[in-house]
């Protein structure tokens, strides 16, 4: 139950997370804090079918959460990218 709880929030704060880059904004601090918290025990959580890809992502997570800090829109923009492909790759390949 843990795993489908830390998923379910992990998908609503990178949902809240993509929605300010959309509207060109930098996403606040707090909410990438919590999201890279979110993907490291994703990541402690993850089977180790996926356990790669799910360090991937926290490692991308927490480049965000370095890119936030900075205010660097740049970097912010592809990260989110990035882990928006890495996450649609995770759910194509490995359904739960």
């Amino acid at each position: 139950m843990e795993f489908k709880t830390t998923k379910r929030d992990l998908e609503a704060v990178f949902t809240q997370i993509q929605s300010q880059v959309e509207e060109a904004n930098l996403p606040d601090e707090e909410t990438v804090n919590r999201f890279a918290r979110l993907a490291r025990k994703m990541h402690q959580l993850a089977d180790e079918t996926w356990m790669d890809e799910a360090e991937d992502f926290s490692h991308l997570a927490g480049q965000l959460l370095l890119a936030v800090k900075k205010s660097d829109v740049e970097a912010t923009v592809m990260l989110v990218e990035s882990l928006d492909d890495a996450q649609s790759f995770c759910h194509r390949t490995f359904r739960d």
